[in-house]
């Protein structure tokens, strides 16, 4: 289990400060990370093969333009894809939206992750996300831009499907005929960080709640104060262990080999946390796998950890029959004459010269 994904949060500081906000952004919020960090982060990288993509996040990472630049094009130079993750405040209109973009794809950008949902609509309508899709989707350089809607009650104004009538009307052609590279997600809210007090019990769970977390350790975290997280997810902030360390005691390379040794994340990983939570005996409602996370790390973490330690004939059990493992397993018979075949063809197999059999 080893990292893809290095999420850098430049900034916590936002020009919104949405009610579901996890990280607890605002205009007020101020805590960049400092240049020496990103140094760190760049030249350390180097050091973890697994890496492929960098994404640049906060806050509002666009807030600090010359410095997202600079950071995009020294990754993108340093061979990874990139992607930023943005409210898209910047595209206030079709011409600035085009020159932000230009900017940005110059600079060496792949994709870019944006949202908007009832959230949102206190700082802004949906327009500049609008003109995100309809300039996005008409340039070339640009792989992916995935357009996320938060649900946090049954009955929102702004969910997947409005989010679809609009985008439909904007480019003016069906759903089934959106461009390849456009992404439309649903996700729940999570009562984390401002929105802690967010009544999620009526919000319908994530479909995938019950699978395992692959964002642990497959994606990790740098933040502006150099501490390293497990992960990219709402409960990184407030649960100690999601804390991988910190650069100012150990390097990247060395916090990902003793972590991705650790057993509690890769539990998490292959299992999940909802269903671990299911067999300590734990039955609540979760809107999705970082509610659920938050609760078997913050509440039930003792009760976790003692499973862990005395009941290894059940996690044996589990990882075979329910995990990871089992997938795995079902992938690799599904496509076994095709990984025949290439061992069979390839001289020298490195990486990507298998099918791909494992997410």
């Amino acid at each position: 289990m080893r990292p893809q994904t290095l999420s850098v949060f430049l900034d916590y500081k936002c020009n919104y400060s949405c009610g579901h906000c996890s990280v607890g952004s605002s205009p007020e919020t101020k805590f960049e990370m400092s240049e020496a960090y990103l140094d760190q982060v760049f030249e350390q990288a180097r050091s973890i093969p697994s890496l492929e993509v960098v994404v640049f996040t906060g806050g509002e990472v666009t807030l600090h333009w010359e410095t997202l630049l600079e950071a995009i094009s020294r990754a993108s130079q340093d061979g990874y894809m990139t992607r930023i993750v943005t409210n898209a405040w910047w595209a206030y209109d079709l011409e600035h939206t085009r020159e932000g973009l230009d900017e940005l794809l110059d600079a060496g950008l792949d994709e870019i992750s944006t949202s908007y949902d009832d959230y949102h609509t206190d700082f802004c309508d949906p327009e500049p996300i609008l003109n995100l899709i309809e300039v996005g989707t008409q340039t070339e350089g640009l792989k992916n831009l995935s357009v996320a809607t938060v649900v946090g009650d049954e009955d929102p104004t702004y969910d997947k499907a409005k989010m679809k009538e609009l985008v439909s009307d904007r480019l003016g052609c069906p759903p089934s005929e959106f461009p390849e590279g456009l992404v439309l997600i649903e996700d729940k809210a999570s009562p984390m960080g401002r929105g802690a007090q967010l009544d999620v019990s009526n919000v319908d769970p994530a479909e995938s709640l019950l699978n395992g977390c692959k964002d642990v350790i497959n994606t990790i975290s740098v933040h502006p104060d150099g501490s390293v997280k497990a992960c990219c997810g709402h409960a990184q902030w407030y649960v100690p262990d999601l804390t991988l360390g910190s650069l100012d005691e150990e390097t990247l390379p060395e916090i990902v080999d003793r972590s991705s040794q650790n057993l509690v994340y890769w539990l998490v990983h292959q299992l999940g946390p909802k269903r671990i939570l299911q067999e300590l005996g734990i039955e609540k409602h979760h809107s999705g796998i970082c509610h659920a996370c938050y609760d078997l790390l913050g509440n039930h973490r003792e009760e976790f950890l003692e499973f862990v330690r005395d009941d290894r004939e059940a996690i044996r059990r589990l990882l075979i029959t329910e995990g990871g493992f089992k997938q795995d397993i079902e992938a690799i018979t599904e496509k076994r004459e095709e990984i025949i075949e290439a061992l069979r063809a390839a001289e020298d197999v490195g990486p990507g010269d298998l099918p791909k059999v494992m997410s």
